[in-house]
């Protein structure tokens, strides 16, 4: 298993308020039927949507596609990357998660995942937060879709502009 995550399989195993809240409604919803992005009622987590990314992922050829970024994930990312897909993104050194890896092992294995990314910031400064990616129905595909949230927790929002921003790619 790559470093920085490992499957998400009991509530005991998340540190943070927004992470349990998404596995609890997560694991309430897709235990008994296809949990599709669509079924999601946002009304029933609206304390965590800003915490949340949904996305598809794209099996031949492999790719990550961003439908949509919550309001906390784009500060904190420095980039409202809705609509853009991973292999677009620049992470730089910044991030010590490697996010194919990541979603790859959700798509592969259909199972959920937990992790703490550690953040370099541009003082040289490092720290952590949890994240949990959980696998979506998509038409056939079992995890085919993803609900993603990034708990940043005990960070203090003046920290943000000394994080390096999450880039564009130039392709050539």
């Amino acid at each position: 298993m790559p470093s920085g995550f490992r499957p998400f399989v009991d509530l005991d195993q998340a540190r943070m308020r927004a992470t349990r809240r998404l596995f609890a409604y997560w694991r309430a919803n897709s235990a008994a039927r296809r949990f599709h992005r669509t079924d999601i009622d946002p009304a029933a987590i609206v304390e965590i949507l800003p915490f949340l990314i949904l996305g598809d992922i794209e099996s031949a050829p492999f790719r990550v596609r961003f439908r949509l970024v919550g309001t906390s994930v784009a500060e904190f990312s420095r980039l409202d990357f809705s609509g853009r897909y991973l292999d677009e993104l620049n992470y730089g050194a910044r991030d010590s998660v490697d996010w194919s890896d990541c979603y790859a092992h959700v798509h592969d294995r259909r199972e959920p995942v937990i992790g703490t990314n550690r953040i370099s910031f541009l003082d040289g400064k490092v720290s952590t937060y949890e994240f949990c990616i959980l696998p979506l129905w998509r038409g056939a595909d079992p995890a085919g879709s993803f609900v993603a949230s990034e708990s940043y927790e005990g960070f203090d929002r003046f920290d943000i502009p000394d994080l390096e921003p999450v880039g564009k790619r130039r392709h050539r």
